[in-house]
């Protein structure tokens, strides 16, 4: 009768145990499950965080690229008035003429040629003096 008591005692601790097991995987499940949306909510909350933070940081960056736009353009602005008036002494010291003397020029060659055309056609109009008798 000892063994079956020993059997007994020790059937019932078995399945108290495997109670307890199945019990842990329940409680493990339902833990999950009620943290598992905990988790999800407390992710979402961080994402949106650090959406707000790298907004905040695009904007500074984007005002610090804008500020240095303004700048080169106010640098290239200054520049400009002089680079035309360096480049144009520069040419004239190679003598080359300007655009505007060129412009010039082949409206006094335009001209000349005009007027050496209409001398032409005068020279060839013109009557062609007649021997008189003598």
């Amino acid at each position: 009768m000892a063994k079956t008591t020993k059997t007994r005692a020790t059937t019932l601790k078995v399945r108290e145990s495997a109670q307890q097991i199945w019990l842990a995987g329940l409680g493990a499940f339902a833990l999950a499950e009620q943290e598992g949306g905990k988790l999800f909510y407390s992710l979402v909350k961080k994402g949106h965080e650090v959406e707000k933070l790298n907004k905040a940081r695009l904007q500074k960056v984007l005002g610090k690229a804008e500020q240095i736009r303004d700048r080169a353009g106010r640098a290239f602005e200054k520049l400009t008035p002089t680079f035309p008036g360096g480049m144009t002494l520069a040419l004239h010291r190679f003598g080359i003429p300007s655009r505007k003397e060129i412009v010039t020029l082949t409206k006094r060659v335009e001209e000349l040629t005009k007027s050496v055309e209409r001398t032409r056609g005068k020279a060839r109009k013109a009557p062609k003096p007649t021997a008189t008798p003598a």
